[in-house]
C-alpha cells in the first residue's frame, strides 16, 4: 500500500529531478550582476589588468558558491570577455592574449570545470543523504504500520476464536450475547480493511469522484447507520436548517468521511458523551458545511496541523487504530474540491467539519 514511501525506488526520482534541475534565471543574473560590479570597479580602481584578472577569478570562485555548473562556465566566459574587452589595453576592443594573460585566461575555464563537477557532486551526496533519510522514515513507517495492523487483527480475531469457541460449549442464553461481540468483531476487521484499501486508492490517485446532487440529511442518516455501533448509547443531536440546499458531492465518499468523524469522536471522548452534528451554508465564502462536534478533552492548537497526515495520532490516543481515518478524510473532500477542518466546541470539545464548494441549482434532480 506504502508503496510512495515503502518502496526504495520511491526516491529514485529525487535523484532524476536534481540532476535534470533547470538553472533558475536568477542564477544567471547573479553572475552577470557580479562580473559587472568587478568590471565597473577595475575602470575606477587604479589597479593594474593583471591584478584585475585575479579578482575576476576570484568572483568566479566566490560564484561557485551561490550557482549551478552551466551559470558557473557562463561566469568564467563573461569575466573573460568583459577583462579582454573592457580592461586589458587598448580597451573596447578584443586584444590577442600573450603567454601569462592567456594562462589566466584559461584557469578561468580550469577554475569552473572543477567547480561545476564539485557542484554536480554535491548534489549527489545531497540526493543520497536525502534518499537515506526517506528510506529510514520509510522503514519506521512500515514498521509502524505493521505492528498497528498486527494489533488491530490480533484484537477481534480473538474476540472471534473466543466466541466461536463458547457458541460450541456455552449455554443456550449466552449466544445472543457472543452473536453481538462476533458482530462488533467482524464490524472492527471491515473498516480496518476499508481504510487500508481507501488509504491505497487515495496514493494511488484512483478516486474518481461521482459528483450529484445530495440532500445533507441523506448523508448524515447513512453514516449514522454505518457508525450505529460505535455510537450506542450516546445521544447524537443532528441540526439541519429547513433551507438547507442540495449538496453536490460523492454520496459514497461524503458518507465515508462523516462516519470517519464519527468513530473518531466516539473513539476519542469518553462513553457517553453527546455528539452534535451540524450542517449549514457560508454564503460569503460560497461554501457548504457539515460539521461533527464532541465533549471530548479538545485538540491543542500546535496539534491541529498534523492530525490529517497518516498513521498521525494524538499524544493521548487509546490502544487500537491505524491512524488513517482523518488521512482519509482529507483525501476524500480534497478529491471532491472541498476541505476539513478542525476547530474548537464552544463549551468545550472539538469540531471537526467538511467544506464543500456551494453550487446552485434551479431544481431538484431527478432520480
Amino acid at each position: 500500500m506504502e508503496q510512495n514511501l515503502l518502496s526504495p525506488w520511491a526516491v529514485t526520482p529525487l535523484l532524476d529531478r536534481l540532476r535534470r534541475r533547470r538553472v533558475p534565471l536568477r542564477e544567471y543574473g547573479e553572475v552577470l550582476a557580479v562580473i559587472a560590479a568587478v568590471t565597473v570597479l577595475g575602470r575606477l580602481a587604479p589597479i593594474s589588468y593583471r591584478a584585475l584578472g585575479h579578482v575576476y577569478l576570484l568572483a568566479v570562485v566566490v560564484l561557485c558558491l551561490r550557482v549551478g555548473r552551466w551559470p558557473i562556465l557562463a561566469a568564467a566566459v563573461v569575466s573573460a570577455l568583459a577583462w579582454n574587452f573592457v580592461i586589458i589595453p587598448p580597451r573596447l576592443s578584443l586584444s590577442v592574449l600573450d603567454s601569462e594573460d592567456g594562462l589566466l585566461l584559461g584557469t578561468y575555464f580550469v577554475v569552473a570545470l572543477i567547480a561545476g563537477q564539485l557542484l554536480v557532486k554535491r548534489e549527489e551526496w545531497r540526493a543520497a543523504a536525502e534518499r537515506a533519510k526517506l528510506l529510514a522514515e520509510s522503514e519506521r513507517l512500515h514498521r509502524a504500520l505493521m505492528d498497528s495492523v498486527s494489533h488491530e487483527l490480533k484484537t477481534p480475531l480473538a474476540v472471534l476464536r473466543s466466541a466461536a469457541e463458547a457458541l460450541e460449549a456455552g449455554p443456550p442464553e449466552r449466544r445472543r450475547d457472543l452473536q453481538r461481540e462476533i458482530r462488533t468483531a467482524v464490524e472492527r476487521l471491515d473498516r480496518l480493511v476499508a481504510n487500508l484499501l481507501s488509504q491505497n486508492r487515495l496514493e494511488a490517485g484512483a478516486i474518481r469522484p461521482q459528483l450529484d446532487w445530495h440532500d445533507a440529511r441523506d448523508l448524515i442518516g447513512a453514516a449514522r447507520r454505518e457508525a450505529e455501533g460505535a455510537l450506542a448509547g450516546r445521544t447524537c443531536q443532528v441540526e439541519v436548517p429547513p433551507q438547507m440546499p442540495l449538496l453536490r458531492a460523492d454520496g459514497a465518499l461524503m458518507e465515508q468521511a462523516i462516519g470517519n468523524l464519527l468513530l473518531n469522536a466516539a473513539r476519542h471522548t469518553p462513553p457517553g458523551s453527546p455528539l452534535r452534528i451540524m450542517a449549514g451554508t457560508a454564503p460569503r465564502e460560497k461554501r457548504a458545511f457539515i460539521a461533527v462536534a464532541d465533549r471530548g478533552g479538545g485538540i491543542p492548537p500546535e496539534l491541529r496541523g498534523a492530525l490529517f497526515r497518516k498513521f498521525s495520532r494524538g499524544p493521548e490516543a487509546g490502544a487500537g487504530g491505524l491512524g488513517l481515518g482523518l488521512a482519509i478524510v482529507r483525501g476524500f473532500m480534497q478529491a471532491q474540491g472541498g476541505e476539513v477542518s478542525v476547530g474548537e466546541n464552544p463549551g468545550g470539545g472539538a469540531c471537526f467539519t467538511l467544506h464543500l464548494p456551494l453550487e446552485g441549482h434551479e431544481s431538484v434532480p431527478n432520480e
